[in-house]
Order: structure tokens, then C-alpha cells, then sequence
């Protein structure tokens, strides 16, 4: 016989990466009762783009000793995508042959490369597989453990516009350049990912997060559209464990499973849709900020937490 669910929380976090606890931080902050299940981390690397500043106002809120890098004049990129096809870089990677063949990228005839999805398309069709192969992918796999393509819109929203507007790949990033300083930027964390993770972790128990680690987790839907639904989590040292949760704010994978319920639910974390830290960061609060709203709202069940809007 399966354990009965007994006890109760507002919002359960499923997470990964420090997107997923910033989500649960948004959650909790404000009073509502917040489990965090912990599967194994994603991998990141401990310099990740700044695109937005989001990255150096996560550190700069949680008070996380932080360094950002500028790249030199003429250097500048976007995940491998040189602004100056005679970078150093560059040259170092594919020779002044590789270079001149990304420099052509300014003199092709543009088409509309506004609404290209595939990144790997996009930087094949303008600088040429070479520059595909080693500067672009190695950047992603280094940067966020993508070995595989990625869709520009959800990496880089804006660049494939830039690009149309401007006439080229390379004269795009400088135009993103432009818009945003910090798309170039990367953030060194003082003691890497994991430092940016335990930092999180802080302020979580402070709002008395519980935090659990799992090796797998599963959702069951209530009984009627609008009951809580069970989630269950294991681990390699304990017995799986259900729970009674108001809402969830998961991979959409695990939210496929309750998608007929009036569960209040929001995709958080790095995912296909939001590859990159800085979006995954601001998906992941605008998730938490539309859960928050409609567990508030909702007079015929009231929150579990000592609810406070002041947080």
C-alpha cells in the first residue's frame, strides 16, 4: 500500500540549477510554505553570461563576491559569435582563412534571417561550418552543457533581428552590443557555481525552505481539477515520499502530468525554451510571480504560510 500524503505545502519546487531556487526564493520570501526536491545538478560553467545584468544583480542581491568580465576591444562575442571577424580569437582557433570566410558574412546578401530558429542554421549559413565547429559549440558545451542545437530566439532573443537589420551575424552582435553592454559580458563567481548554489540554499533555510534531495520524482494529479496533487520523491537512502502541494514549479516534462488539473503550475530552470542562466532567470521568476498570484487569489483555499506581502 502506498503512504498517504499528509503533509501540506503551498509550493513545490523541482530544481536542478540555481533558476529553480531562485523561483522557490520568489515563492518563499513572501511567506508561502515552499519544498525544494533537489535532482542532480545540471552543468554550468562558473562564468555565465551577463546578458541583461541578471547575473551580477542575482550575485549583487545575495551578496556574492563577484568579478565581471569585460572582454578586450575587439574581442567582444556572443557565445562563440565574433563581433570582429579578426579577433584574435578568431585567428587562433581557424587562421586568417577561417577569418576571412566569417568576414564574407558582411558582404552575403542578407534575406530575412529574422524568424531562423536553429542556431547552428543561422552560424552554418554566415560564417561556415568551421566556425560552427570551433568556436560556437565549444562555447556551449563549456557554458551550459548543450552539445546539441539550441534555438537563437530562446539563447539570444534579438540577435536574428539585429542580424536582418544590420545586414550580418557579426555586425548583429555588435548591434546587440550596443542595446546591452553586458551581452558580452561573463560574471567569475567567487568560488564557481557551487558557491552561487550553497549562497541560495542561505536564503532559503532562512525562509525555511525544506529542502530535499532526490533521485526521482513523480506527480499524481487530485481527484477533482481543483485538489491538491501528490507529489512523491525518493532517494537513495530513504523510501519515496508523498506530499500534498497547492502548486508546482517544475520542468514542463513533470507539469505535462497534471496539465488537466487547475493546478497553479510554471515551467523554472534551464531548459530547451530557456537555455541560457540569465533566461532561465527571468522565466523562472516570471513563473513564480504568476504561482504566487494565483495561490493568493484563491479566498476558498487559503495558503499554508503566514503569508506576507511586505517580502
Amino acid at each position: 500500500m502506498p503512504k498517504k500524503a499528509r503533509e501540506r505545502f503551498d509550493v513545490a519546487v523541482v530544481s536542478r540549477d540555481p533558476a529553480a531556487l531562485v523561483a522557490a526564493w520568489e515563492c518563499a520570501r513572501i511567506g508561502l510554505r515552499v519544498i525544494v526536491v533537489e535532482l542532480p545538478d545540471a552543468q554550468l560553467g562558473d562564468a555565465p553570461s551577463n546578458a541583461g545584468g541578471v547575473v551580477a544583480g542575482l550575485c549583487s542581491d545575495l551578496g556574492l563576491g563577484m568579478t565581471i568580465q569585460n572582454p578586450p576591444r575587439g574581442e567582444e562575442n556572443i557565445y562563440g559569435i565574433p563581433a570582429n571577424p579578426f579577433s584574435s580569437a578568431v585567428r587562433d582557433a581557424m587562421g586568417w582563412r577561417g577569418a576571412w570566410r566569417i568576414y564574407l558574412d558582411r558582404l552575403m546578401p542578407i534575406m530575412s534571417l529574422g524568424n531562423e530558429r536553429s542556431l547552428h542554421r543561422l552560424v552554418r549559413r554566415r560564417l561556415g561550418a568551421r566556425a560552427l565547429r570551433l568556436l560556437v559549440q565549444p562555447r556551449l558545451a563549456s557554458d551550459l552543457g548543450i552539445t546539441s542545437d539550441v534555438d537563437v530566439v530562446d539563447l539570444v532573443p534579438g540577435l536574428g533581428e539585429a542580424t536582418t537589420r544590420v545586414g550580418s551575424l557579426t555586425l548583429g552582435v555588435i548591434e546587440m552590443m550596443a542595446a546591452d553592454p553586458a551581452a558580452v559580458q561573463r560574471v567569475e563567481l567567487a568560488g564557481g557555481m557551487p558557491a552561487l548554489r550553497a549562497a541560495l540554499h542561505e536564503r532559503l533555510d532562512y525562509f525555511a525552505v525544506t529542502r530535499r534531495r532526490a533521485v526521482d520524482v513523480t506527480v499524481t494529479p487530485g481527484a477533482k481539477p481543483d485538489d491538491d496533487a501528490v507529489l512523491t520523491f525518493s532517494s537513495t537512502d530513504s523510501r519515496p515520499e508523498p506530499l500534498r502541494v497547492s502548486a508546482l514549479l517544475a520542468s514542463r516534462d513533470l507539469l505535462d502530468t497534471v496539465a488537466t488539473t487547475n493546478l497553479p503550475v510554471g515551467v523554472v530552470g534551464l531548459s530547451e525554451r530557456s537555455p541560457g542562466l540569465p533566461t532561465a532567470l527571468r522565466t523562472s521568476r516570471e513563473a513564480a510571480a504568476s504561482v504566487r498570484a494565483a495561490l493568493l487569489s484563491r479566498s476558498e483555499k487559503p495558503p499554508v504560510g503566514p503569508v506576507d506581502l511586505g517580502g
